[in-house]
């Protein structure tokens, strides 16, 4: 089976309302689709999501850009049976581009996995679940707000709440959290999500304040770059801490466990580049005593799918995930959109990502180049 053409799309699927956080805010959901055709007739699908400004380097069009222009001559005429070498060239050809280089390799996965009549998750080695409880999400706002918020989710099921922070205002960031432990009690976790919003000493001041709330962990709290400040508050001892933005390799990973810079790891298949690079990190994950906590904040249903396929496959992984982002937008480009809204996700039964992209759907949340630019 060999591929015989690459083609891309422009996505821009409006939002319910501003999700806001320290980097940013999103008001919709801009990505890029990509479907993989095969001399078979198989077609796979893969999609990769434009993060806020800060986030990554990629954009849209940058994506757009590698895949048509430098991945796409790369692999048509290629046998599509073994996905490690595929992705291996693709990095030779153009370092970095890890948003670019997911959507590639998750139609890659898609593909084999219909050819085969298998869901991805099968090819990745398990299931060891096919049931993921989810951890609602809730953006920057006034405590209040927040809270009312957080209560909402826990009655139609959520167990577990993040909590966005990372403003200027550290004594309001330790309010807002104060006020969602009021608001749902002591049986629900908490999560809470920092962003890079914090210089160390901020996030020491933030840590300290949240002793005795019960908190599951504080993820990301100072810039990705500065490691011995998540060291520091690693061993400070009184929240967990989890790196997101510090953690794009399995080489970052490395770096990021041999200084004791975290308890936990979160991993998203965008930020790390596919399932290739996301298995070699989760084993070296799993070999240091580190939780991996998986799921994008604001996605389609075709990337939650995907995630979810990662998240049942390895034991290691906690069951507790975040690929909540279709609930927060107005529309989505699935057939039959997952059902996420009582905080429960079903893995997909399908073959592929198990999830099948709907024609019209595309067509209608197809954007052009200005709906797309950074937001």
């Amino acid at each position: 089976m060999k591929i015989v053409s690459v083609e891309t799309t422009r996505v821009r699927i409006p939002s319910k309302g501003d999700y806001r956080m320290a980097g940013g805010a999103h008001d919709a959901l801009r990505s890029l689709v990509v479907r993989i055709r095969t001399d078979a007739g198989v077609v796979g699908i893969g999609e990769s999501h434009q993060g806020v400004a800060g986030y990554s380097h990629e954009t849209v069009g940058t994506m757009e850009s590698v895949i048509t222009q430098v991945y796409a001559g790369e692999l048509i005429g290629s046998e599509l049976a073994a996905p490690e070498m595929l992705v291996r060239r693709m990095a030779q050809v153009r370092r970095g581009n890890l948003f670019a280089r997911c959507a590639m390799e998750m139609a890659l996965w898609d593909a084999l996995g219909k050819a085969a009549g298998r869901p991805i998750v099968e090819l990745l080695g398990g299931p060891c679940r096919h049931e993921l409880s989810l951890s609602a999400s809730i953006g920057i706002d006034e405590p209040e707000a927040m809270a009312e918020k957080a209560a909402g989710y826990v009655s139609d099921g959520f167990r577990t709440v993040k909590v966005k922070v990372g403003t200027a205002d550290v004594a309001a960031d330790v309010a807002r959290v104060r006020e969602v432990r009021r608001a749902v009690g002591d049986g629900v976790a908490i999560r809470i999500d920092a962003n890079e919003g914090y210089s160390p000493d901020m996030a020491l001041f933030f840590v300290r304040g949240l002793d005795g709330l019960g908190i599951e962990h504080v993820e990301q709290p100072v810039a990705a770059d500065r490691m011995d400040a998540l060291a520091a508050l690693t061993r400070l001892g009184i929240v967990p801490i989890l790196a997101d933005e510090s953690v794009h390799t399995p080489e970052d990973a490395h770096r990021l466990i041999a200084m004791g810079a975290a308890h936990a790891i979160k991993l998203k298949l965008t930020k790390v580049g596919g399932y290739i690079a996301a298995r070699k990190i989760i084993d070296l994950a799993e070999a240091a005593g580190l939780k991996i906590v998986i799921g994008q904040g604001i996605c389609s249903s075709v990337e939650a799918a995907a995630e979810a396929h990662l998240a049942c496959a390895y034991p290691h992984i906690h069951p507790v995930a975040e690929m909540v982002g279709p609930t927060k937008l107005l529309g989505d480009l699935t057939e039959q959109p997952l059902d996420l809204n009582d905080g429960r996700l079903t893995l997909p039964r399908g073959d592929g990502i198990g999830v099948t992209l709907s024609e019209a759907l595309l067509r209608k949340y197809t954007a052009v180049p200005e709906d797309t630019r950074a937001a």
